[in-house]
């Protein structure tokens, strides 16, 4: 995801970036977080321009910003860490967990070992593929503080 600032006062405030595994858990905090600015019909976790202006995003900074003082943000991630670890595996959608796929480009079971789980049936959660950790936060916190508001593109 692409964030960029509306009026910028420093480079840090010009752009933010983080691929779709980062930004869905970060965003998914800041709502936690700050329910009184991001609304709960937010576009936040899409990349059509939705944003906050330069107050809500100043507001939502010093809210990150205390999280980390706090430790509220490494609680969170150290939770949030855990129950990633802690998510159960799940059969492979390329072989339908037999362990063996169909030729390529069809997928079910089939003759061939499968390349999604290497013959085991099973693969990580999805979920688990989207980490959490406060050293984003806190990038995600100084590029508000500086960007006059912003655009998720």
């Amino acid at each position: 995801m692409d964030v960029y600032g509306n009026a910028p006062i420093s480079e840090r405030g010009q752009y933010f970036r983080n691929n779709v595994w980062w930004w869905h858990p970060l965003w998914t905090y800041c709502e936690s977080l700050a329910p009184e600015l991001i609304p709960g019909n937010n576009l936040g976790h899409s990349n059509d321009g939705w944003g906050l202006n330069r107050r809500k995003a100043r507001s939502l900074a010093d809210k990150l910003a205390a999280a980390i003082a706090s430790g509220h943000a490494r609680a969170y991630a150290e939770k949030y860490e855990q129950r990633r670890r802690s998510l159960p595996l799940e059969p492979c959608d390329i072989c339908a967990g037999t362990g063996h796929r169909a030729n390529p480009p069809e997928i079910g079971p089939g003759p061939l070992l499968c390349n999604g789980c290497k013959g085991a049936g099973k693969v990580q959660a999805f979920e688990s593929h989207y980490p959490f950790c406060v050293e984003n936060v806190a990038e995600f916190e100084a590029f508000l503080r500086d960007c006059g508001g912003f655009q998720i593109c």
